[in-house]
């Protein structure tokens, strides 16, 4: 004869209908408190992040490559929120930053004028000409956030001003 002890033992595994109510009301609420915390625009702030990395990176190409002229000026090409680093206006693409999206999301918008940049980093139009405080290039990432090259030091700086 099995004794009553080990039989109800037997009996209570798992969870009653009741827990498992229970635990299901406290995930949901948990998970309604971290969507509400949360914090937005991460997505532009990462691809603000990508955009200025791009613009430091065709610099540092212009200035370790050799510079003869524009044929060999490093710059950045946007066209239908795409971007392309290539080496002059004609030249070859660097093919692993050829006709690409900002975060591989090619629903985000990315506006703004080409830009190069000579020898010494220094931004340059597609004629090989500095460009001055009144020709600073403006660029629109997600439709919000704005950006601007300044000339005089090359840096990509947030807003409308340059340091």
């Amino acid at each position: 004869m099995t004794p009553f002890a080990s039989s109800r033992a037997a009996s209570e595994k798992g969870f009653t209908l009741t827990e498992l109510v229970l635990i299901i009301v406290i995930l949901g609420i948990l998970a309604v408190v971290v969507i509400e915390k949360w914090p937005s625009g991460m997505k532009e702030e990462a691809a603000a992040r990508e955009f200025k990395r791009l613009f430091r990176l065709t610099q540092h190409k212009a200035i370790t490559r050799p510079f003869t002229g524009t044929a060999t000026a490093w710059g950045i090409v946007i066209n239908n929120n795409r971007y392309t680093i290539q080496q002059g206006a004609t030249g070859p693409a660097d093919p692993e930053y050829q006709n690409r999206c900002l975060l591989d999301d090619c629903t985000m918008t990315l506006t703004g004028p080409a830009v190069w940049f000579n020898g010494l980093g220094e931004p340059i139009d597609g004629a090989g000409t500095l460009l001055t405080s009144s020709s600073a290039r403006t660029y629109i990432i997600g439709g919000t956030k704005l950006f601007t090259l300044c000339p005089e030091t090359g840096y990509i700086n947030e807003g409308n001003t340059c340091p």
